[in-house]
């Protein structure tokens, strides 16, 4: 096969959020004809109340805060978008970008609260034009310059979060059921979702376009994910999968939930990212052993709710159960903890040369959030043949930031050279890069069906970002590896939070509303979230990491003899010599692997997940069938009882909780039998 990109076997996106090119590297080289930065003389005139004034472009000096920048959450939707670049929410047909609009349009979004407690703030209209130093986003900055960046990626659409990742899955933004028109806002995805039915496990993804997962699974059906399984199975390398944090928003594509084991621990395409205790995730697990999929879509953490958000969107961390569509509470999600996540990727790629050699890292985000840029975006092919009586999505959306990162990238600044000159309602252009050059890239490289939609086939590649294998590599950037080092062992290193679960329980728990309305992206994420979570209480074996005092070291210590799961502790523990093996293998006495095992018995229990099992085993309850012999009410008093000796903080169970724990346990079938 002729490559378009020469030796690379796999390719890894991680898509972050909401920030434009000019943003993040607006001031990573001087700006000229090969390089669309910033002069520092742009800016943006408001002319009316509040926040009047002309505000130009400037850089905030890197402090704790300074990540934070913008906060409040800057306006996201269609109008919003369109009155950044045109000055008006409703432009005339073929509208010539002023991008004179975004401090105007970002000093009438609401106030928002800065940390708990404290009175809310307004938006300040100078901060949507901030750009940041290279001391604020160090690793973006050294991986740019170390590999390659390219100043002319756009977003696929002017439009939300959701449509701009649909089209990375896609090609399109997909069409409202039974009309001619395309979804544009986040909340043409989510009206019509039950919570009441993602919680029984009935979930319709809304999203049924053709995937360029299943593009891959058709080419190679011999690489397929095989069927959902609770005992471990013996794996191979896939066509693709998805890590993610707290919530897969690609499972609102059917394809990719319909390969999601969202209640089992082995089978399907999509797995979470972190999923040890030990430095190793998922992602790393995989290049470890051989198995890294051609293709892979990394998901950041959107909220703060079961890990620290790192996905970079302006805004609060924690989602409102109760209104979805206000804005976030504090505390502010900080580039800081994308860089990390950035960092920890490429290090991770970077310990094992080989792998790194035959990979392309793509970094991107999803849209530019109402983040100042500079450069005009301009026209697109339509995904839609015929158009659609709405938004035809003939236009691309504002400069996001892009990174390409392999060990051979041919330039410093990638452009396309193979961008075609297309027609459409507004005359002639070329094409540009967006989302869907990521879908034409990987047709083109392992030989897949045609791109599904006009406008994945009509985009430029990434053709000739990577030279031949026999060019020099360039140097590892040490710094981002000492930095992502760092952050492994601060994980490591870290004090299990065993009150986290009773509080994400507590926090899906103030869900009143049945319904998703409004066009909010909190929406989606609770949505997909709670997908994730309710499959995780259905769950009868999990991964070590959920028996809460068995450390990174047991954890690894028990990957040698390939025992991964609690289902497989306790079959080892079950043999004859399986006592004296588990001793001899991580060094603990009898007394400690028996409580590992009675905490894995107990998250045989639908409904109970890690930090419960060892409240409950520190609480006396040490078998299923103990557990169904107590009172509800006085056992949620002895494990409250026990939290508060332990030092939970803010612990939230409700009584009902154990009553239904209880129950399961007495129950034969949600019990969880010999599964």
């Amino acid at each position: 096969m002729n490559q378009l990109l020469p030796n690379i076997d796999h390719v890894v996106v991680l898509m972050l959020e909401n920030r434009s090119f000019d943003n993040i590297f607006g001031g990573l080289y001087p700006p000229g004809p090969g390089f669309f930065g910033l002069t520092g003389r742009e800016s943006n005139y408001n002319p009316a109340s509040p926040g009047i004034g002309t505000w130009s472009v400037w850089q905030a000096s890197p402090s704790s805060t300074t990540g934070n920048i913008p906060f409040p959450d800057p306006g996201e939707e269609f109008v919003d978008m369109n009155t950044q670049l045109f000055g008006t929410g409703s432009p005339s047909n073929c509208p010539s970008p002023t991008m004179g609009g975004f401090a105007a349009n970002y000093a009438r979004q609401p106030n928002s609260r800065y940390w708990p407690g404290y009175p809310s703030v307004p938006p300040i209209p100078k901060n949507i034009m901030q750009y940041f130093t290279q001391g604020s986003i160090p690793w973006s900055y050294a991986l740019a310059k170390t590999y390659a960046v390219s100043d002319v990626w756009y977003a696929a659409a002017p439009v939300q979060t959701i449509s701009n990742r649909t089209f990375v899955h896609t090609g399109t933004a997909s069409k409202l059921p039974g009309t001619n028109q395309s979804r544009v806002n986040n909340g043409d995805y989510t009206a019509g979702l039950s919570f009441k039915n993602i919680v029984e496990g009935d979930f319709k993804p809304p999203v049924t376009d053709t995937t360029i997962f299943e593009l891959l699974d058709n080419a190679y059906p011999a690489n397929k994910a095989p069927g959902c399984s609770d005992s471990s199975i013996r794996e191979a390398k896939l066509n693709w999968k998805v890590y993610y944090h707290d919530a897969p928003l690609s499972a609102l594509c059917s394809y990719v939930y319909a390969n999601w084991c969202l209640d089992t621990i082995y089978g399907g395409n999509v797995y979470r990212y972190h999923e040890h205790f030990s430095s190793e995730t998922n992602f790393e697990y995989d290049i470890r052993n051989g198995i890294l999929p051609t293709y892979s879509f990394i998901e950041p953490a959107y909220t703060s709710v079961d890990y620290t958000a790192n996905c970079n969107h302006p805004g609060g961390a924690i989602p409102d159960p109760l209104d979805l569509n206000a804005q976030n509470f504090p505390p502010p999600i900080n580039v800081d903890n994308g860089e990390k996540l950035l960092a920890e990727i490429y290090a991770t790629l970077a310990k094992y040369p080989q792998v790194f050699d035959r990979t392309l890292l793509i970094v991107t985000y999803d849209e530019h959030g109402g983040l100042y840029d500079h450069m005009k975006p301009g026209s697109a092919v339509s995904p839609f043949a015929p158009a659609v009586t709405n938004f035809n999505y003939d236009r691309t959306g504002v400069r996001v930031p892009a990174i390409l990162i392999n060990p051979r990238i041919a330039t410093k600044v990638f452009r396309p050279a193979d961008g075609k000159k297309a027609t459409g309602t507004c005359g002639s252009f070329m094409t540009q890069l967006d989302h869907t050059s990521i879908i034409k890239t990987l047709c083109l490289q392992f030989g897949l069906a045609a791109p599904p939609t006009p406008r994945a086939a009509a985009a430029p590649t990434l053709a000739g970002a990577v030279k031949a294998p026999t060019d020099a590599a360039h140097e590892p950037a040490r710094d981002v590896l000492a930095a992502a080092a760092l952050a492994a062992a601060e994980r490591r290193a870290a004090v299990r939070d065993i009150g986290k679960s009773a509080r994400i329980r507590a926090w899906f728990g103030q869900r009143v509303e049945d319904g998703f309305p409004g066009d909010h992206l909190n929406n989606a994420v609770f949505a997909t979230f709670a997908l994730g979570w309710h499959g995780r209480l259905r769950a009868t074996s999990y991964p070590l990491r959920e028996i809460v005092d068995l450390d990174a070291d047991a954890e690894n210590a028990l990957h040698t003899i390939d025992v991964r799961d609690t289902g497989g502790l306790l079959a080892v523990l079950n043999t004859p010599d399986g006592l004296s093996l588990l001793n001899s293998v991580t060094n603990n006495d009898a007394l400690r692997i028996r409580d590992w095992a009675d905490q894995a018995e107990l998250l045989r229990v639908p409904g109970i997940v890690g930090d419960d099992a060892y409240l409950l085993v520190a609480a006396g309850v040490r078998s299923r069938a103990d557990l169904a012999q107590q009172a509800g009410a006085d056992l949620h008093a002895r494990v409250t009882e026990v939290a508060a000796k332990l030092g939970v903080v803010d612990f939230q169970l409700d009584a009902e909780v154990t009553k239904r724990w209880v129950a399961a346990a007495a129950d034969p079938v949600r019990g969880g039998g010999d599964r």
